[in-house]
């Protein structure tokens, strides 16, 4: 579809095309600008046309800004939606994105990005990342035929992230995060293109947001009824508000009546988004703190994007404590689902909203499930508790697991 990409800042209207650095106009001006795609004529697309053939993301092709003629796909997208049993009074699901194929929704953000970046003629890429998101743009990238891909990670970064992102053939090493902002600015300065924002004030890349749109076109085809409360984790803040937007656009659209209420969750030890919530302020300030157990989110700060799509959908932010983290993945992981700390802190967080009074019977909650929890052995591990061992002998086994030797008899059905 026809699309421009508009400044939030200074309102300057640009042709589709790379922008590693945000609005030009406002880049002359010594400003940063946030540049958003505007689609064309909407309101004059027929959702339900979408191609039910296709079970990716690429269903709805008609509605994401795609420039080239193909997309870069590892059939990302369409994943499935579970019920969660939270003991709520109103139904709560999980939209597991551990099912996209490098195993957490940034393969949405990316299979869009590289895809126009590629058909742009870009080659040469560079990321800076926790595991995740360059794991992701390392698979994508490689897939478009890529000459070389550089992701630079997070000391903390465990060693599953490590070994994928070599497995995709990308470039890789750890450095400290002053170290890989330095770096990441200077490959982009020699003409790498990013996947992340490398702007002082946060911009993000153009068409990041977009992808995560297709999460939200998903549930509004897979639940009986739209979701009334849509509850994200905030890294920078761009899977939340790519999330908001889709149902915003649904909204003009005539599909549903009016987006959900956003929830946006961090971790508490750096609660930047929920601060800046809390006291009304129209940016988000940095907020540093002891390093968290949720690492994917672990950012000092996040876009001012984030509060524009929390107060407009009279949303709320959130700081999740580490036990609660822990709690989330143990029920979560009891509904058959091995989820980051990162995407626990959404389960956690259906806790603290009934504790507020803030859901209904009428209400319908979804829990977005952003990663896998097998990628952070060392960070689920010191949660969940290390495996005992045991002597050869069965009385070793009972009284270590606690367990009845005698099976119970077995039921018929």
């Amino acid at each position: 579809m026809d699309h421009s990409l508009v400044c939030q800042r200074c309102g300057a209207h640009h042709d589709p095309g790379s922008y590693p650095r945000g609005c030009p106009n406002c880049r002359t001006a010594g400003e940063d600008g946030r540049l958003e795609v505007v689609m064309s004529d909407l309101d004059e697309v027929d959702f339900p046309s979408v191609d039910h053939s296709d079970r990716s993301m690429w269903r709805y092709r008609e509605l994401l800004p795609l420039l080239g003629d193909e997309p870069i796909t590892l059939g990302e997208g369409w994943t499935p939606v579970l019920d969660l049993d939270l003991g709520t009074p109103c139904p709560v699901h999980l939209k597991n994105e551990t099912g996209n194929p490098t195993w957490s929704y940034k393969d949405r953000l990316n299979a869009l990005l590289i895809s126009n970046m590629t058909s742009l003629g870009h080659a040469h890429f560079v990321t800076s990342s926790t595991g995740n998101h360059g794991a992701s743009t390392a698979a994508y990238a490689t897939r478009a035929g890529a000459q070389e891909t550089v992701v630079l990670l997070h000391p903390d970064a465990d060693l599953p992230h490590q070994v994928q992102l070599r497995a995709y053939g990308a470039k890789v090493a750890r450095a400290s995060d002053s170290g890989r902002t330095a770096l990441l600015r200077s490959l982009v300065e020699h003409g790498w293109y990013p996947s992340v924002n490398v702007t002082e004030t946060y911009t993000g890349i153009p068409y990041t947001t977009e992808g995560y749109k297709t999460i939200s076109f998903e549930l509004v085809e897979q639940l009986e009824t739209p979701p009334s409360v849509m509850i994200c984790a905030i890294g920078a803040g761009d899977g939340l508000y790519g999330v908001w937007k889709g149902f915003r656009e649904l909204a003009s659209m005539g599909v549903i009546d009016e987006p959900p209420r956003m929830v946006g969750v961090q971790p508490a030890e750096r609660p930047s988004v929920v601060r800046a919530f809390d006291r009304d302020a129209l940016m988000v300030e940095p907020t540093p703190g002891p390093m968290p157990i949720a690492t994917s989110t672990s950012g000092p700060s996040a876009g001012d994007h984030t509060l524009r799509a929390l107060r407009e959908s009279d949303g709320i932010a959130l700081g999740i404590e580490r036990e609660a983290i822990r709690d989330a993945i143990i029920a979560t992981g009891r509904a058959g689902v091995f989820i980051e700390p990162a995407s626990a802190m959404t389960v956690a967080a259906v806790g603290q909203l009934l504790k507020r009074d803030d859901l209904t019977p009428d209400d319908r909650v979804v829990c977005l499930g952003t990663g896998a929890g097998v990628k952070w052995p060392a960070k689920t591990g010191a949660l969940i508790g290390e495996v005992p061992s045991v002597d050869d002998t069965v009385a070793s086994l009972v009284n270590t697991l606690d367990i009845d030797p005698t099976a119970p008899e077995r039921t018929t059905t």
